[in-house]
């Protein structure tokens, strides 16, 4: 009789995740904060008796767990290097010690359970040192179950340490949080996971290439778990080897070289290149949202290479080269639009039809638009101009003669006008009235559709007959439009001095003790805001503490509290002796404010001694010599030339040829 062989059992395989499971504290990939805390706590025998671990999916939190359970009842004592071979830590390491108390608060969420499990709590360990609760995902516990725990918690016996595990501290109560040591695990780099799996792949006697490991680092995000998961996952797919086409097809990933190929292909409108990427996309059926992802990481890491060239881009290295290679073809303006069209174009996933055609419109707006380039005009198809609706602004060196636009408008009727803004206009009256060249910016806001005008030094023949033939071919389509006279009503709005004084400081000439002095025109009205310049000696009058204050106020010498007092009164006294400040009020805090005062009085002009006087009667008397009053003065005066010198500019010459409109509104702003 032949005996028959019995079959051999198959040996189990065990997953990387659970086979390369760091066993002490050394092991450990990254985590460096927590390990180091941990292991001079039981060094030097400074053990807490409840410990918080947070931090994302797969990144220690149970491991530190139970290797610190593991240093606690190591036979050969409580160690920061567990021997690893006693009975109880071949225990810990297979789940099987008995004082170590894994709890999943996610099926024990009750207080029924949590009260269960405290009635153990008062009874001596069992086999180990230390009788360990190691709770996981504890924010799941109920309301009662945390009450439960608190007093447990915060005094337990001196043989029992609790070790909570959570992946969303913010669900747990601050009592509990108070109660232990919080660490926070952080997610793991690229570069550290790649190297770790590549050390496990090389004790695996597995091949595998450095992009690949980059690929499964990088689709983890920071988790070591899920990185070891993948590459089990990619291993199978690939029959045992990992190559960068088995990780990308497994993952549904288009390689980081071809995304590369394909930014250099869209940057210099390569359309071939570009629609043979994307049938390959649609061969592969890419997952679009991955895509998405990976071009915008892309376009952030080029972003990265040209701004800060020595940061780190945590990559391989023939990535980075190609990426460095990348940042020198694409000029910044460029880069910054691409950006700005990929991060957009991932929010029309869910309007399209499929996710891919989102991904193909969004490759075609990447090809299609760019910034307009130095000195460049972007020439529309058709411009319509109207009389009172335009808008000049300065725009490379483009011109265009207004003369011949004049001519061709005069073809037309006469439209109303509504409405007029007019910012920062100089005039020259001995320039001719068709000199539009002579004016910054001025907006006329009417009808319907806008004009850019140039103002420019130069002439650009091509250009300008580009234009001009553009307005004359649009002349003749203007709706007819009636005109109609308006009552005169202007409204002159200016911005406050104090704001426009600390906004254009540049623009200002500081001495030292000597107040500042505008550069401006002689018929600029902006001279007219600053108070006659005085000699700062001898006694104080109202003009020289005036000038001061401006002084003070452009250089910026004085605290906000300060001004507002020092403007409400008047510097009586002797300017290098003893000074005495009137004021008609006195408030709570207002001695505190002059002390402060006082002092950058003495320390900017050398007085001596500056006192404060309540006097609200002299005040009164002297009403129209207070700084803020005086200043009010000089804006009024400044609205009236700024008035007068508008309309003696060349453009409102040029609007009056037209019907002598009338300015139904005016906001003129003047900057000092």
């Amino acid at each position: 009789m032949l005996s028959q062989s019995q079959p051999q059992p198959i040996q189990p395989y065990q997953v990387l995740a659970r086979k390369y499971r760091p066993k002490n504290f050394h092991e450990l990939v990254g985590q460096t904060h927590v390990s180091k805390a941990l292991i001079n706590a039981i060094d030097h025998n400074r053990l807490h008796h409840a410990y918080l671990f947070t931090g994302t999916r797969g990144v220690g939190k149970t491991t530190i767990a139970r290797i610190l359970a593991k240093c606690l009842n190591c036979d050969k004592g409580v160690s920061s290097k567990p021997c690893g071979q006693c009975s109880s830590c071949v225990a810990i390491d297979d789940g099987r010690f008995i004082d170590l108390i894994e709890i999943d608060a996610a099926s024990r969420t009750k207080v029924e359970d949590t009260r269960d499990l405290l009635d153990n709590v008062p009874y001596a360990p069992t086999q180990g040192r230390y009788k360990v609760y190691l709770i996981d995902e504890v924010h799941m516990l109920s309301t009662h179950s945390f009450n439960a725990l608190l007093k447990t918690l915060e005094e337990p016996p001196a043989h029992v340490k609790f070790l909570l595990a959570t992946t969303d501290p913010q669900k747990l109560p601050i009592t509990i949080i108070s109660r232990c040591l919080q660490f926070v695990l952080r997610p793991l780099p690229q570069q550290a996971i790649s190297e770790h799996l590549a050390n496990i792949l090389s004790q695996e006697h597995v091949p595998f290439t450095e992009a690949a490991l980059w690929q499964l680092a990088h689709a983890a995000h920071g988790s070591v778990r899920d990185a070891l998961s993948l590459t089990d996952q990619a291993i199978a797919f690939g029959q045992g080897q990992l190559t960068d086409e088995t990780v990308n097809d497994m993952l549904g990933l288009i390689d980081s070289a071809d995304l590369v190929a394909l930014l250099t292909a869209i940057s210099v409108g390569d359309t071939q290149a570009v629609a043979a990427h994307i049938e390959q996309l649609r061969a592969q059926l890419v997952d679009a949202g991955s895509m998405f992802d990976g071009l915008a990481e892309l376009l952030h890491q080029v972003a990265l290479a040209q701004i800060l060239p020595d940061i780190s881009l945590n990559v391989s290295s023939s990535h980075a080269e190609a990426i460095y290679h990348l940042a020198e073809q694409i000029s910044p303006d460029v880069l910054q639009l691409y950006y700005e069209i990929t991060i957009k174009g991932r929010e029309n996933i869910k309007l399209a039809n499929t996710p891919l055609q989102a991904l193909e419109m969004c490759l075609l707006r990447l090809l299609a638009f760019r910034p307009l380039a130095t000195n460049e005009v972007n020439a529309p198809a058709s411009i319509a101009i109207s009389a009172t609706d335009m808008q000049m602004t300065e725009v490379g060196d483009v011109c265009v003669d207004t003369d011949d636009v004049k001519q061709n408008i005069d073809k037309t009727e006469e439209p109303t006008i509504e409405s007029t803004s007019i910012d920062n206009t100089s005039s020259d009256s001995s320039q001719n009235n068709n000199d539009i060249a002579a004016i910054d910016t001025i907006d006329i806001m009417a009808t319907d559709v806008p004009v850019t005008y140039t103002n420019c030094t130069q002439n650009n023949d091509n250009t300008q007959d580009m234009i001009y033939n553009n307005i004359t071919e649009n002349v003749e389509r203007l709706p007819k439009t009636t005109f109609e006279l308006h009552e005169p009503e202007t409204t002159l709005e200016l911005n406050t001095l104090d704001t426009e004084l600390t906004e254009n400081m540049s623009q200002l000439v500081v001495t030292d003790k000597d107040p500042v002095s505008l550069i401006v025109n002689d018929d600029d009205p902006r001279q007219l805001l600053q108070s006659a310049k005085q000699v700062l000696e001898g006694e104080w009058t109202a003009q020289k503490w005036d000038y001061w204050l401006q002084y003070a106020r452009q250089i910026k010498i004085l605290a906000h509290d300060q001004l507002a007092l020092a403007r409400q009164g008047i510097m009586t006294g002797q300017i290098l002796g003893e000074s005495t400040l009137k004021v008609a009020f006195d408030t709570k805090h207002i001695q505190n404010t002059f002390e402060s005062l006082a002092a950058k009085i003495k320390a900017e002009l050398g007085t001596t001694i500056v006192r404060l006087e309540v006097d609200p009667q002299w005040i009164q008397q002297q009403q129209q010599e207070i700084p803020e009053n005086r200043q009010k003065q000089r804006i009024l005066m400044a609205q009236a030339a700024a008035k007068e010198g508008l309309n003696k500019s060349p453009v409102m010459q040029y609007l009056q040829t037209l019907g002598q409109p009338q300015i139904t509104k005016l906001k003129l702003n003047l900057q000092v």
